[in-house]
């Protein structure tokens, strides 16, 4: 047996989890807020817009009295596309202005050029060419992006419950008499959390920081050592400086010592 094993107390704990809920619910939040206002994004600016050249596509005729008075295309990692454009004409009912905005996938090859089209019959829906022979580029980008951004402020919000679900584990263990066993470390999950896995086999995972690292038992057999209620359940690792659990001075200088005294087969 390790001595570590042998010298940690075998008595009733106070554990607390490597990385609380609050963090991973503030992250849910922030990832809402940010995903949330680009969805917003779209709907307001970038749907109406496909939405007003699918009207006028086939009937889209070269607008002459109308013109592009101002126009930004922005391009991210080579790929994607972002182009805002400001179209000013001139009709028997005086001036008129119309902003419209585009997002599609596309090489980078340089500057876009763009020409203002109109449907005769809805002289208010003057739009460009570069938007209708981009326009199923546009929605399938459109689709994408929102169900991008679906997918991670749903998996933010999912992790943010699962440390929850981890944090009310650590917490249902506290107070009951615990032994000290030998686990096996699976690795880093996300979140981050740690993946141990008991001698059933049976696997657990708990959450944590990035700055934590485990408490060793045996590197060659990636052993760690956790907190278990010798009736069976989940395996609580513990930590590399022992701040998942409440211990004495005197218990955790004499765990100290037996971790560097010489070592045994846990």
């Amino acid at each position: 047996m390790s001595p570590v094993l042998s010298a940690f107390p075998s008595r009733a704990f106070k554990l607390r989890a490597g990385r609380g809920a609050l963090g991973g619910w503030m992250m849910a939040l922030a990832g809402l807020v940010l995903f949330g206002g680009f969805l917003a994004m779209l709907a307001i600016e970038i749907g109406p817009a496909i939405r007003d050249d699918f009207a006028v596509r086939d009937t889209a005729r070269p607008a002459s009295f109308a013109r592009v008075t101002e126009g930004r295309c922005r391009s991210r990692m080579f790929l994607f596309q972002t182009c805002d454009l400001t179209l000013a004409w001139r009709d028997k009912d005086g001036s008129h202005i119309r902003k419209v905005s585009y997002m599609f996938v596309e090489p980078s090859m340089g500057s876009f050029t763009a020409h203002a089209m109109m449907d005769p019959q809805r002289p208010a829906l003057v739009t460009t060419d570069l938007g209708l022979d981009r326009l199923w580029n546009r929605v399938a980008t459109a689709a994408g992006g929102s169900l991008f951004a679906l997918v991670l402020i749903g998996g933010l919000f999912l992790a943010a419950r699962r440390a929850q679900s981890r944090s009310g584990q650590a917490k249902a263990l506290s107070g009951r008499v615990l032994h000290a066993v030998p686990v096996a470390f699976d690795g880093w999950g996300e979140g981050p959390s740690w993946r141990v896995r008991d001698e059933g086999g049976t696997t657990f995972e708990w959450p944590v920081r990035k700055s934590d690292k485990p408490f060793i038992l045996d590197e060659q057999r990636s052993l760690v050592l956790a907190l278990r209620d010798p009736a069976g359940g989940p395996a609580f690792p513990l930590d590399d400086k022992l701040r998942f659990v409440t211990l004495t001075p005197q218990e955790r200088a004499g765990i100290e010592a037996a971790r560097w005294s010489p070592q045994q087969p846990a």
